[in-house]
């Protein structure tokens, strides 16, 4: 049996393994887009967790998770502007 939230699951896994990928790329190149895709894509994991969370029950997990990822993302559109 499939487990419900399974591509949230995926979907975050996914995103955490491009992340670490496309930093290490980044730091070996210094590369600014990519270290900025990278933070991107951490964005999305933290979103896919607070998401997972907030079906399972855990509204205060999921509250903190997408807050972490919406000051991540003010942050990295801030440095992108800059």
């Amino acid at each position: 049996m499939r487990h419900p939230y399974e591509k949230f699951i995926l979907g975050e896994l996914i995103s955490i393994g491009l992340a670490l990928l496309f930093g290490l790329i980044a730091l070996i190149r210094g590369s600014f887009p990519l270290l900025m895709l990278s933070l991107f894509l951490l964005v999305i994991s933290l979103i896919c967790t607070g998401v997972i969370f907030l079906y399972s029950n855990r509204s205060t997990e999921a509250g903190k998770q997408i807050l972490r990822a919406a000051i991540l993302f003010l942050l990295i559109i801030y440095l992108i502007i800059r």
